[in-house]
């Protein structure tokens, strides 16, 4: 399964080159027109839902949000995980399932996966 994300502020850059050189599509907060860099959690959950993207954040504010406001939230509560070892928590998380209907709505990225 490919997905299409939003990565928060808060994920390190280089991990946006990883998942879209694995053919996912991939926007950061900090480049979008719209966003930008100290915009609200609100913002960005209406603009990831408009454009169908999983928001990755290690903010838990997304966590607290009722789950049917938002299109999915991939949250990394260890921020200490380096960008390797989250590529590849991610790219489990997506082959372990379907497509996205089979998702849970909010995906804890943890070395659970690994």
């Amino acid at each position: 399964m490919r997905a299409s994300f939003l990565l928060d502020e808060n994920i390190a850059a280089p991990l946006a080159d990883k998942l879209a050189t694995a053919g996912n599509g991939v926007e950061r907060v900090v480049d979008v027109n719209e966003l930008g860099e100290g915009v609200d959690d609100e913002a960005i959950r209406r603009y990831a839902v408009e454009n169908d993207r999983i928001i990755v954040t290690s903010d838990d504010g997304f966590v607290r949000m009722p789950v049917d406001s938002h299109s999915g939230v991939f949250y990394v509560p260890d921020q200490s995980l380096a960008t390797q070892e989250l590529y590849h928590i991610i790219q489990r998380v997506i082959e372990a399932f379907p497509d996205r209907e089979a998702m849970e709505t909010v995906t804890y990225i943890t070395t659970d996966w690994l």
